[in-house]
């Protein structure tokens, strides 16, 4: 009887089966895990221990190879150069990349990595908090404001386990600020199914680190935003530097990504409408900037930025902060509530007994009755609303939108003009005309109305003048008061004859009423150059009346002459301005 030796590649194909059915096999258990432990999770008093347990894992990757180090460059020999004095010959010798004839020292940020493995960002002056504005003191008084301002409205630091999440439910949170901890045991689905929706205010704010954009984090992190029904707004970046931990090129642990791996993502997200130019209540934007540079924390590796704290809280007044997958040795601070991940909660007594640690004076379990307590007396500084209050101060300090050249911040403009007459009574009427809706942003396809003011002297027997305010508050938060003034008999062009004449003064501030900044008089003729329109063709206020950015002329004839107007424009048709204010 003879046996049949199988060939190599029956072999190849017996094996690849093999670990085929092997690897559906391991994939399959992992998902029964996963599944009975979200089983667990539910249930009042969860089993911690059988949670704790590692899925089953499926075998590393074999690791690649390490390229090797760069070689060292010998240094170049400088030739000499006796022309130069002796300081610069002294920095000749003294600095490698030093330019006599442009008297700097260059520094090849590139070179430096290639021979050293130091990254670039290591030598951005100023990136650390306490040392970024020394040359701004106004910038740097505004934040020690907010931060002392924060630190006086804020609730005691409380904490729970991630296991009693839903015990938070019905309240609500302004910010919540997440660091999913990826693993074998912890997946994208399982992030998804946090009851985050329910906890999340509206208005409200999310923070979730994504990781390095080498993965599938920015994609899948955008989704998961989505599903919870929050827009992503934002992106803040952690810039890495490696000036304590630098060993040399070639040392660090190989990975599969295209480039050296030096930063990570946060993506911000939105939920209801928050706009910069009505709701400075709750939002100070342009506070902080969209990135951190961090050397990180030797001890955790995982740590993010503790500068996070202090960019959400520059921007976002809201005082009911939340933050999920929290560590005990550092996530725990004043105004916020942590939900900490699994096995962190056992940390915090011991950690409490250490006087170095950084657990804040006061920190206690998460109780519902005591902390819906501390917003409500927070609430009642904040004049009902749990904000941290803002200062006079602080208003004045924080950025604000710059205002576009020539556009005023109600949306209007300012021009004039002068008609002169020969007999009759005579009179005069100035004033900034404008008429808009203050602090509207463009996306909402408001129009502005401007009336150019005018200064008239007319012509006509009337001789009397008659000064009215009118009450008009049409749009909500403004009110607008009209000076009718100088009523005498005229023809505007395009008017029946005899029909009289008004002059009007409108103007006004945000917030407030309009106040008419001119004076009414006697005999006043003629109306001013009139321009209707804005910019947004979308739901214009005047589209279908007149064409945006309509001009019309008016002149008034007097009894015995003519008074007209000639008026300038200042920047007309240019849109509301979108005031921060």
């Amino acid at each position: 009887m003879s046996v049949t030796t199988p060939s190599a590649a029956e072999v190849l194909n017996s094996a690849q089966n093999l670990l085929s059915s092997h690897a559906e096999l391991i994939n399959r258990v992992r998902e029964s895990q996963r599944h009975n432990r979200r089983q667990l999770r539910t249930l009042p008093s969860p089993p911690l221990d059988l949670l704790k347990l590692p899925l089953i894992s499926s075998p590393a990757p074999s690791p690649l190879p390490s390229p090797p180090s760069s070689p060292l460059l010998a240094p170049r020999p400088k030739p000499p150069r006796p022309d130069l004095p002796p300081a610069k010959r002294a920095r000749l010798a003294r600095y490698s990349n030093y330019v006599p004839e442009e008297e700097t020292i260059r520094n090849d940020y590139s070179q430096r990595y290639v021979d050293g493995g130091e990254w670039s960002q290591n030598f951005v002056l100023g990136a650390e908090p306490e040392r970024r504005f020394e040359e701004y003191p106004k910038q740097q008084r505004l934040l020690n404001l907010k931060k002392e301002s924060v630190d006086t409205h804020a609730t005691p630091s409380s904490y729970l386990p991630i296991q009693r999440l839903s015990l938070l439910h019905p309240n609500k949170f302004d910010v919540i600020l997440l660091d999913p901890p990826f693993s074998s045991s912890f997946s994208w689905e399982e992030l998804q199914e946090l009851p985050i929706p329910t906890l999340a205010a509206d208005p409200s704010f999310i923070f979730m680190w994504v990781g390095s954009g080498a993965g599938e984090g920015l994609e899948r992190g955008r989704e998961v935003l989505a599903k919870w029904g929050y827009r992503r707004c934002e992106d803040v970046v952690w810039v890495k530097t490696n000036v304590n931990s630098n060993r040399g090129p070639g040392t660090d642990p190989p990975t599969t990504s295209l480039l050296t791996r030096t930063k990570q993502h946060c993506l911000m997200g939105i939920k209801g409408t928050v706009r910069r130019s009505t709701d400075s209540w709750f939002v100070h934007c342009n506070v902080d900037t969209d990135v951190i540079i961090w050397e990180g924390d030797p001890a955790d590796p995982t740590r993010k930025p503790p500068e996070m704290y202090t960019l959400i809280e520059n921007f976002c007044l809201g005082t009911r902060r939340l933050e999920v997958f929290g560590r005990a040795r550092s996530s725990l601070r004043r105004g916020w509530v942590t939900v900490l991940a699994e096995g962190e909660q056992e940390r915090v007594p011991e950690l409490t007994r250490d006087r170095a640690s950084c657990i804040p004076d006061g920190t206690r379990p998460w109780e519902k009755d005591g902390w819906d307590e501390a917003t409500k007396d927070l609430a009642s500084i904040g004049g009902g609303k749990c904000v941290v209050p803002n200062t006079q101060e602080i208003e004045t300090l924080r950025p604000k939108s710059p205002v576009r050249s020539g556009v005023m911040p109600g949306g209007g403009g300012v021009s004039g003009g002068v008609g002169m007459g020969v007999s009759g009574g005579v009179g005069v009427s100035t004033g900034a005309v404008r008429t808009g809706r203050p602090n509207i942003p463009q996306n909402q396809g408001q129009n502005q109305m401007m009336v150019s003011p005018m200064m008239g002297i007319g012509m006509g027997g009337m001789g009397m003048g008659v000064g009215m305010p009118v009450e008009m508050s049409g749009w909500p938060g403004m009110g607008m008061n009209m000076n009718m003034a100088g009523m005498g008999m005229g023809m505007p062009m395009g008017m029946p004859m005899g029909m009289p004449m008004i002059g009007m003064n409108m103007d006004g501030t945000a917030g407030a009423p309009f106040h008419s900044s001119g004076q009414g008089a006697m005999g006043q003729l003629g109306l001013g150059a009139m321009w209707m329109g804005g910019e947004n063709p979308e739901g214009a206020v005047w589209e279908g009346a007149m064409g945006d950015g309509m001009m019309l002329n008016g002149m008034g004839m007097g009894n015995v002459g003519m008074g007209g107007m000639m008026g300038g424009m200042n920047q007309w048709n240019q849109g509301g301005y979108e005031g921060y204010q």
